[in-house]
């Protein structure tokens, strides 16, 4: 248990502010391949499955970003054809992505946060006649700077302590200057914009675009909105099946767990009958 000394959660001030997504009275097609549900979650699919989406995305979302970044307008400005960190992206954002790291809040204000502080800090270095001498230590300060701000701002995404990285440390992306943030902001919209589409074909993603926690904060019209469009707040597990409301962030280790659950209800619910037969078998007349 965090000391509360110690422990800040901006997201207590933040999402009094945030409205609920209400992805539900968007076409379908388009709630869909924006993670809306109004089914409980299936199974989890196989690995062969989750492999074979994972490399569609990951070419898919590499490649996107590789023709918009050669095109000329961005090319003219020493914009490299691809930063090294979208490949880390791609990776949390088509494999893992029930990871609450791979959400599109992580990723998107990960990467800002890292391109602002690399390129800000590097600017500051560069001030010294003796910069180059020094580069190495501006990468490791905007690494570490970098982790510090996702945490409190629940926004960790390790990609982005790649950008911070190369920010600092290769001179090719340190000479695009500010230009690095918006490259970085277009990119992250490519990519999340292919994970929207890609992912939801056979599995779901985003799981949310913000927070899994409750953002009603217990107003009655958004309580009964979310019973009347998305069912209630309630896990049912029967030895057939799990039912998940279609809002409800559930991990896969969660999910797993609550599969084995059903697994054990179902053996249980097994031995139960056997024992039954076998009494009547015994009180029966000959």
């Amino acid at each position: 248990m965090a000391n509360p000394r110690f422990d800040f959660n901006i997201d207590q001030y933040l999402n009094p502010y945030i409205p609920r997504p209400r992805l539900h009275l968007l076409p379908k097609p388009l709630s869909w391949i924006l993670g809306y549900r109004d089914t409980p979650r299936q199974h989890l699919i196989g690995n062969l499955l989750i492999a074979f989406w994972s490399f569609v995305g990951a070419v898919a979302g590499i490649c996107v970003i590789e023709a918009v970044f050669h095109t000329h307008p961005i090319q003219s400005q020493g914009t490299p054809i691809i930063i090294a960190s979208f490949g880390a992206a791609a990776i949390l954002e088509f494999n893992t992505i029930t990871s609450p790291l791979a959400q599109p809040r992580n990723a998107f204000m990960g990467q800002l946060c890292a391109s602002l502080i690399g390129v800000g800090l590097t600017k500051l270095f560069a001030l010294s006649i003796h910069f180059e001498s020094l580069r190495w230590i501006a990468g490791a300060l905007a690494v570490g700077l970098t982790s510090a701000l996702m945490t409190l701002t629940n926004t960790i995404y390790p990609p982005a302590g790649a950008t911070a990285l190369v920010a600092a440390t290769n001179p090719v992306v340190a000479d695009l200057g500010w230009f690095l943030v918006p490259v970085m902001v277009l990119g992250n919209v490519l990519m999340l914009s292919c994970a929207c589409v890609v992912n939801n074909v056979q599995r779901r993603w985003p799981l949310y675009w913000w927070t899994g926690d409750d953002l009603t904060g217990g107003r009655e019209s958004d309580l009964e909105d979310v019973e009347k469009h998305e069912g209630r707040g309630e896990i049912v597990v029967t030895a057939e099946r799990v039912d998940i409301p279609a809002w409800m962030v559930v991990s896969e280790e969660e999910n797993r767990m609550l599969d084995a659950l059903r697994l054990r209800l179902q053996h249980k619910l097994g031995v139960s009958r056997t024992m039954d037969s076998d009494l009547t078998q015994v009180v029966s007349p000959t």
